[in-house]
């Protein structure tokens, strides 16, 4: 089998509401879609959201990445296994701009949003054309095979952001009165007290709920520990990403020093940020995000360090995944075991319009079934991408 063309679209898809935390605020999401077709028609489909503050990359660098790589020397390859399309796969290796941070190439991230939906793609075209389930590739990852456990339902968590208190505090029963077992909230705003904010949201999800926060960088190492004293009557699960990147030298051995645990978000983009946080006891979890990381492979890598270090994981999600994105997130959810807190389908709850024809958002109380396949086990709209596509490239490799 192998790859006869490459399609690349940028698209534009607006939001049913404003969403505002301490690192940014959108009205619409730009993602990055792959459309990947084989020698014998079979199409496959892979998407990336590219986040400038979590891995230094934009959607106009993504396309400058792609622009100028060699798709024809780098997976113009054959492969007749899935051991050799994941092979073909890790022969990934986009080039790096001139004009990209060093920050983020020190650590080894930037091209990762790049590097994610052409992996998906692949994957999805390959088990597509197998007439099978995207999770067979699981299954053939030999290095993490303890951490793979099919499952048929799984639970998102639920999630509060800035908006209107009212609003707020309605979202936040209505989550306990469907029966959602977990639940983030964002803090860190200025305008925000967040202690008042956690004790009437948990008077409302009730003592049985887990709530975890989430910071978004806005705090320092000193802040972290008044909050941790602060929310220590509310049993708050964990703080994810209490202080900047730039700061995380500052977090060195803080599980032994504070009672809540600490997630690790946009200082986890990486290996090298993973075995840095292991060595200086910066966390508790990693907060493994499939776009941030590269793609699933990566995200499990990332696990199984989590796992041998005696850490925790959640799988996270990008603020306006479309369909795409989102069923890669469903097979890595349904396909990993020991997953602490899952994030992710808010499809019909955020787009104004899919990319995809199936409704694979979470249902009450946050569950959700696996995916059947054959592939990511949806169907993506062309003329609906076309409509939000603001340009798009493509590449012929046989």
């Amino acid at each position: 089998m192998r790859i006869a063309q490459l399609s690349a679209y940028q698209v534009r898809v607006p939001l049913r509401r404003k969403i505002t935390h301490a690192s940014f605020s959108r009205s619409e999401s730009q993602s990055i879609v792959v459309r990947c077709q084989l020698t014998n028609g079979t199409v496959g489909w892979g998407e990336s959201v590219p986040r400038e503050y979590v891995t230094g990359e934009t959607v106009d660098s993504v396309f400058s990445q792609y622009e100028n790589t060699n798709f024809q020397s780098m997976l113009g390859d054959n492969w007749d296994s899935f051991d050799g399309l994941i092979s073909l796969s890790q022969q990934i290796n986009l080039p790096k701009l001139t004009d990209s941070s060093d920050e983020y190439l020190q650590r080894g991230c930037f091209g990762n949003a790049a590097r994610c939906a052409l992996e998906i793609s692949l994957f999805d075209a390959g088990t597509r054309a197998e007439e099978t389930s995207f999770s067979t590739i699981f299954q053939h990852l030999k290095p993490y095979q303890k951490l793979v456990k099919p499952q048929q339902i799984v639970r998102y968590s639920g999630v509060l952001t800035s908006m209107k208190p009212v609003k707020q505090y309605m979202l936040a029963l209505a989550y306990r009165l469907t029966g959602f077992q977990h639940c983030k909230v964002k803090v860190g705003l200025p305008q925000i007290n967040d202690r008042r904010l956690l004790q009437k949201l948990r008077r409302l999800t009730g003592s049985n709920m887990s709530l975890r926060v989430d910071a978004n960088e806005a705090w320092t190492r000193e802040i972290l520990e008044e909050k941790d004293r602060e929310f220590s009557p509310f049993k708050i699960s964990s703080i994810e990403q209490p202080v900047s990147h730039n700061d995380i030298a500052s977090l060195r051995d803080v599980k032994k020093l504070i009672e809540t645990p600490v997630m690790l978000d946009e200082s986890l983009c990486c290996q090298q940020d993973a075995e840095q946080a292991i060595a200086e006891g910066y966390c508790d979890y990693f907060n493994l995000r499939i776009s941030k990381l590269g793609g699933i492979i990566s995200a499990l890598q990332l696990a199984h360090q989590a796992h041998q270090a005696g850490l925790q994981y959640q799988l996270g999600c990008q603020v306006g995944e479309t369909g795409i994105l989102s069923a890669a997130g469903r097979h890595f959810a349904s396909s990993v075991k020991d997953i602490a807190f899952l994030e992710g389908s808010f499809d019909r709850f955020l787009l104004v319009q899919n990319l995809i024809n199936e409704e694979i958002s979470f249902g009450w109380g946050g569950s959700a079934t696996a995916l059947k396949g054959p592939g990511l086990g949806i169907t993506v709209n062309e003329q609906r991408l076309k409509q939000f596509t603001q340009r798009e490239q493509h590449w012929k490799l046989s």
